[in-house]
């Protein structure tokens, strides 16, 4: 009976190192991705094969990067006030959006003057590149974080209203038939029968919109931003040549958008998946 009941036991303990394993190797394999070329590179800077004024070493950027982030920095603290800003700007974007975005989805959704309304505008719209906007932004409302959050604002809402409208469009129209019958008001049908079906849709949404958004406000930084921000380090490190804050700016673009995009809201979105059993397509 003993030897029946370690069986099981056995099965777990082996599918639970060949998950480990798996995990591991993975891991080796995306860190390897990306540690071989900076590792090449470093080396080709050591061995004069690359100009290091265009091309500095990696571990002179990581330097750089070091210290522009602690209180010897130009100015003190220079690196997590431009990711403190950025961060800002793009958190207030997105929450403008998914607002916004899922009051217009559910209306383009559930109604038909709704969809009669916004659809042509959205689809006037959604051609013109996020960066387009940027010009009259600036004009309309001048150079500060406001112009930086619209563009973001736009970047995301389209994303966010589409994956919306596929989730009603989605739902089982028993659900409404149910909840009518036993006497639900339109905001009580709303809170606990639209909202909770569009959830998985609408995180899914988020995490299309946060790409776009991230790659929009940096490019935006650029143009608009006053003071601080990732886009405006760099486009002001330009100015003075300064390569490995350049690069050093990129490298954190390239950091904060894997762990914003991959890393929370995909989790998120895991988690709503697993618990709904809700795959959206992309």
């Amino acid at each position: 009976m003993s030897a029946v009941a370690s069986i099981p036991a056995k099965t777990e303990s082996a599918s639970a190192g060949a998950l480990i394993l798996r995990l591991i190797r993975h891991v080796a394999i995306g860190s390897g991705a990306i540690v071989v070329p900076l590792l090449l590179w470093e080396l080709a800077a050591r061995l004069g094969w690359i100009n290091t004024f265009l091309f500095p070493p990696p571990s002179q950027i990581f330097a750089t990067i070091w210290a522009q982030s602690g209180p010897n920095g130009n100015p003190p603290w220079a690196i997590p006030l431009h990711v403190g800003r950025s961060l800002f700007r793009l958190l207030s974007g997105l929450a403008l959006a998914i607002v916004v975005g899922t009051l217009v989805g559910v209306a383009i959704g559930m109604s038909r003057t709704g969809r009669a309304i916004f659809s042509p505008i959205i689809s006037a719209i959604m051609p013109v590149p996020t960066l387009a906007w940027t010009p009259v932004l600036l004009l309309a409302v001048g150079i500060d974080d406001r112009t930086t959050i619209l563009v973001v604002f736009i970047a995301a809402s389209f994303e966010i209203i589409y994956t919306i409208v596929s989730g009603i469009e989605m739902m089982n129209v028993k659900l409404f038939w149910v909840a009518r019958s036993m006497g639900a008001t339109r905001s009580q049908i709303f809170w606990r029968v639209i909202i909770p079906g569009i959830l998985p849709y609408l995180i899914t949404g988020m995490r299309l919109g946060t790409g776009y958004a991230w790659r929009a406000l940096i490019a935006a930084e650029m143009l608009a931003a006053s003071s601080f921000g990732l886009g405006f380090m760099i486009f002001d490190a330009s100015e003075y040549m300064s390569m490995d804050v350049i690069y050093g700016g990129v490298m954190l673009i390239a950091v904060l958008g894997y762990l914003l995009e991959n890393v929370l809201i995909g989790r998120l979105e895991a988690a709503t998946t697993e618990k709904w059993g809700v795959q959206v397509e992309r």
